[in-house]
């Protein structure tokens, strides 16, 4: 399995040190950002709940922050990565409103943020990778 989606998993598993999404986002990056694990702790940690407020989703927020940091800057790609999640979850991209939709499927919120997570992890990669192969590296 995909490094980045084992350390993300472990970062979320951390029941003495939850993480938001934001901060499990730059901390499974941090080594390619060149940052220590506190500092992409703290980077992050402003990112989830949609900002503390709701709003646009941290793993969306993060994600293209940390596409950013690791080069990818291209309109293209940028708006391949927003448009991937919200395509993926019927056009939302709000935190509060991907919440309140999951808890009216059933769902609970701690596997409904992993699963982003993973997903926004799965994405940064493949789009890494793209980069990679037209020699962008």
């Amino acid at each position: 399995m995909n490094q980045h989606i084992e350390r993300a998993k472990e970062l979320r598993s951390d029941e003495f040190t939850p993480n938001n999404c934001g901060q499990t986002i730059f901390m499974t990056y941090a080594k390619e950002l060149g940052l220590s694990t506190e500092q992409a702790s703290a980077i992050g940690c402003n990112f989830g709940g949609g900002m503390k407020y709701g709003g646009t989703c941290g793993v969306i927020t993060s994600g293209l922050a940390v596409l950013g940091g690791l080069g990818i800057q291209d309109p293209k790609s940028v708006q391949a990565f927003r448009s991937q999640i919200k395509e993926n979850h019927n056009g939302m991209t709000d935190c509060a409103e991907l919440l309140r939709a999951n808890v009216l499927a059933g769902g609970q919120k701690k596997p409904h943020c992993d699963g982003m997570i993973l997903e926004a992890i799965e994405l940064i990669d493949r789009l890494s990778k793209e980069k990679q192969e037209k020699g962008e590296a």
